[in-house]
């Protein structure tokens, strides 16, 4: 199942408690339902204008977190 998650320029994830964090491993804000992960970024552009972010899809593991991959993996599945 898909899940998508907020990340902004800098590499950064949104965590469950609205703080950013750069560990893929940590409780991150997830959801299954796209318009709630926009709806969220909104809220977060509301707040920091200067935010950069963007809503992410991703696969979940066995129990249901997030697979995050990471900036080494992105770049060379680009390229």
């Amino acid at each position: 199942m898909t899940l998508f998650i907020v990340k902004d320029v800098t590499g950064n994830l949104l965590a469950k408690d609205m703080s950013w964090t750069r560990d893929p491993k940590a409780e991150l804000f997830s959801t299954p339902h796209k318009d709630i992960a926009l709806n969220q970024l909104l809220e977060l552009n509301a707040q920091n204008i200067q935010l950069r972010a963007q809503v992410l899809a991703c696969e979940q593991d066995a129990k249901k977190r997030p697979i995050v991959a990471d900036e080494s993996e992105l770049a060379q599945a680009q390229s």
